[in-house]
């Protein structure tokens, strides 16, 4: 009966020694994740923190206010609050994919007015914030890889043209069945449609984008007439078909019409047009502006500084010829008791 006991004595020291063990990597662990921080860095002069692949399940709120390039990459994120970003303003590019996000509030974006790239890609968004088309500096924006059922919706309450200067637009992979109308973009560049359907796809909406010089239409179902006409549209204004899928059939024109008269000649393609050299014109009027207010400026601080220069000189002159001048004394002779009352006092010159 000695044997069992002893066996049983064996088992519970192991037992205890086991979770004692377990206990200590637990707790190793936690302190070791809590002792994690977000790297600071800079990058182009640019303040940069990472906090890329930390387990977060919100944005931290104790980072530096100053921070201009944030990564918030491969975390837990999966709401994005409206006060998410409040403290960040100086945010310019911006880094959220490969995270949970399913749902942004109302004015999550609206604080950051310097934004000029913000990657959603790769979460579970269903549209687009709305809000991102008010910012008025992004440039770029990538919302590839996710199902944006939603957006067409969303889309009939945007307010049209937009303010953001897009440049760069990245739709890739997001069950879209058509090019979403963003109205007119005359900055537009690139646009990256690629591993959508677009089956309902049509040649119109490329007229919103009169300087779209690369646009991405691999991996998708558009049929052959689409593809011819993309394909001429591009080299009618100059840009690259690379991206277009290659149409093996030589269609007539009868059964697929080129689409110079829906796009090239259309009046949303001259709006566009008109757009894009209005805001040039805006553009130079604001540079010469500038450049007017500088000299002006300059010409003032030379202006102030000759007359500061001027005051300073006559103020030292007038300072040397009171020193230089001879000053009059009044004469003992007048406290005399002998003077008579009606006498003019006497003055003596101080010598030099």
């Amino acid at each position: 009966m000695g044997l069992p006991k002893s066996m049983d004595l064996r088992c519970l020291l192991l037992n205890i020694v086991f979770i004692s063990v377990v206990n200590a990597m637990l707790a190793f662990g936690i302190a070791s994740q809590d002792e994690r921080r977000c790297s600071v860095g800079r990058i182009e002069k640019l303040m940069r923190i990472r906090c890329y692949n930390m387990d977060l399940k919100e944005v931290p709120q104790n980072l530096k206010t100053s921070v201009e390039v944030l990564d918030l990459s491969y975390n837990r994120i999966r709401k994005l609050k409206s006060g998410s970003f409040q403290r960040y303003t100086d945010i310019k590019f911006l880094m959220l994919y490969e995270n949970m996000i399913l749902s942004v509030e109302p004015g999550t974006f609206a604080p950051l007015t310097a934004l000029q790239e913000v990657d959603l890609s790769n979460n579970g968004l269903t549209t687009i914030p709305m809000e991102l088309f008010a910012l008025p500096r992004l440039r770029n924006l990538y919302v590839d890889s996710n199902e944006l059922r939603e957006l067409h919706q969303d889309l009939e309450t945007l307010q049209r043209p937009i303010r953001a200067p897009l440049e760069y637009l990245n739709l890739a992979n997001c069950d879209l069945h058509d090019i979403p109308d963003l109205g007119i973009l005359p900055n537009l560049w690139q646009l990256n449609v690629s591993a959508n359907p677009l089956t309902n796809f049509h040649i119109e909406k490329l007229a919103n984008l009169c300087h779209l010089r690369v646009i991405d239409l691999t991996r998708t179902q558009i049929d052959s007439c689409d593809c011819q006409q993309v394909t001429n549209h591009l080299m009618t204004i100059g840009a690259n078909p690379k991206f277009v899928p290659v149409c093996m059939d030589s269609l007539d024109s009868s059964v697929c019409p080129l689409p110079y008269n829906r796009t090239v000649n259309s009046e949303t393609f001259r709006g566009c047009m008109d757009s894009a050299e209005l805001a040039e014109v805006r553009s130079l009027w604001l540079f010469g502006a500038g450049c007017f207010g500088g000299v002006f400026l300059v010409i003032l601080v030379l202006w102030y500084c000759i007359h500061r220069w001027r005051k300073r000189r006559a103020h030292r002159r007038l300072s040397q010829s009171i020193q230089n001048r001879k000053h009059f004394v009044i004469s003992p002779r007048n406290a005399t008791n002998n003077r008579m009352e009606d006498e003019p006092l006497h003055c003596d010159t101080a010598s030099a």
